[in-house]
């Protein structure tokens, strides 16, 4: 079982969104409180970029991004293969960057809400190799039930000739099955 690529690619994009603009952030929140009349100069290029004059709150909301970033690469590893296993971790990274993230993150990680979350992929190569499994798990049932047939056979026969008693037949009659 694979995670769909949609909603895996999606999710990298977000986190990865997310990691930029709070770099973005944080360095224009320093940026700010060096110097507040650089920023009011190119105000119309960074608009969908906040950024705050409280340094404190700009490296805060900076780790906590990052970490939500984190979160989700986290979530997705080895090509989602663990995603259902993670899915706590997902959630936590998923809340993070909504309430610390950038917008285009948020819209990044609710279109990929909307999406499966596993592709279950057989090639043939798979099917065979479950087949022969399921043939050799039969062959096995039928030679042990071969075996334990052939055993009461012969205990019903000792039995018969007299060589053990009625008990001994139940007890490893009993023992056989």
């Amino acid at each position: 079982m694979y995670m769909n690529k949609t909603k895996r690619n999606l999710i990298m994009a977000s986190a990865i969104l997310n990691i930029i603009t709070v770099t973005i952030s944080l360095v224009m929140s320093i940026i700010a409180v060096a110097d507040a009349d650089f920023l009011e100069k190119y105000s119309e290029y960074y608009y969908f970029v906040g950024y705050s004059t409280n340094i404190v709150f700009a490296v805060i909301s900076f780790a906590v991004g990052l970490a939500g970033s984190i979160l989700l690469l986290y979530s997705i590893r080895k090509k989602g293969k663990y995603f259902r296993r993670s899915y706590g971790i997902y959630v936590a990274g998923f809340v993070i960057i909504v309430l610390c993230g950038g917008w285009i993150a948020w819209v990044l990680l609710f279109i990929s809400a909307f999406i499966p979350d596993i592709i279950v992929m057989n090639d043939r190569a798979d099917l065979r190799r479950e087949a022969k499994e399921h043939e050799k798990e039969e062959i096995l049932h039928n030679r042990e039930y071969e075996e334990k047939k052939r055993k009461i056979e012969e205990l019903k026969r000792l039995r018969d000739n007299g060589t053990i008693t009625e008990e001994e037949y139940k007890e490893k009659l009993f023992e056989l099955l």
